[in-house]
């Protein structure tokens, strides 16, 4: 595989994304080929659908006024988290746990780096139509077949640091199912499903870093996918019941140590 980083001019509110991409790969001299894949940086779809609060015109609540002393956040970006996300598990310093439109995912996914002084930035409304529709804009001003990743990063349970997460995905399948094929030994896999759009995603990230890199889109080519127009993108995704963090959350379990085991 190649990853490549395109930069971008600056996108404000109301561009279109299509063009500034298209005019970042021209500016590399990169000509598009079938089957390549764009990965774009969630936060260029937001604010270019306006998704940008500024904080002065926040009246935060008493609820949100109390948590942001107890972990250290300016209260009118606690007051936005509470409003934007769907649940609320819990917190530690300048961070919220939280589900939004089914992703765990710190803060509700607001964010206040790359942004001017004052204003905040919202994940888009609906990533997923925005992905299909560069997608299908590209197809018509270049005729190439392409897939889309909308990127954005994540923490992981336990571990320092940042990943990349696909928010959204067009264009080509983004699980591969590993369900009953064979290991080395022979042994069938029982649950093993590959996620390949986030593999992808924080294969981009590295690229794109997290401050002033100003490359918020990355071209994969040669990617050992399978593209296809039509995709259940819902494939990504895991029942709460069925994921093992979402499990134990809603189930409120306690940790234990090596000598508990045998009471599970």
């Amino acid at each position: 595989m190649e990853f490549t980083p395109i930069q971008t001019a600056i996108i404000h509110p109301g561009d279109d994304l299509t063009t500034a991409i298209l005019e970042g790969l021209k500016d590399k001299e990169i000509e598009l080929k079938d089957q390549d894949i764009l990965l774009i940086a969630s936060k260029i779809v937001s604010v270019a659908e306006g998704r940008i609060v500024e904080l002065k015109d926040v009246r935060p609540s008493a609820t949100a006024t109390a948590l942001a002393k107890q972990i250290d956040l300016d209260e009118r970006q606690v007051e936005l988290i509470l409003q934007n996300a769907d649940v609320v598990y819990g917190k530690v310093r300048k961070a919220l746990l939280t589900l939004k439109d089914n992703f765990l995912i710190a803060n509700a996914g607001i964010d206040k780096s790359n942004s001017p002084d004052g204003q905040v930035i919202l994940w888009s409304i609906n990533p997923q139509e925005k992905a299909e529709k560069i997608r299908t804009d590209i197809l018509k001003q270049t005729g190439k077949h392409v897939g889309i990743v909308i990127v954005d990063s994540r923490t992981t349970p336990l571990r320092h640091g940042t990943s990349g997460v696909a928010l959204a995905v067009a264009g080509f399948k983004p699980v591969k199912d590993y369900r009953q094929k064979k290991d080395l030994f022979g042994n069938s896999l029982q649950i093993t499903l590959q996620n390949l759009a986030d593999d992808l995603a924080s294969g981009a990230h590295v690229l794109m870093g997290e401050a002033d890199e100003r490359t918020p889109v990355v071209l994969a080519r040669n990617v050992p996918v399978e593209f296809t127009s039509e995709i259940d993108h819902s494939m990504a995704f895991i029942a709460a019941d069925n994921c093992l963090y979402m499990k134990a959350l809603k189930d409120g379990s306690h940790g234990r140590n090596k000598k508990h085991y045998h009471h599970l």
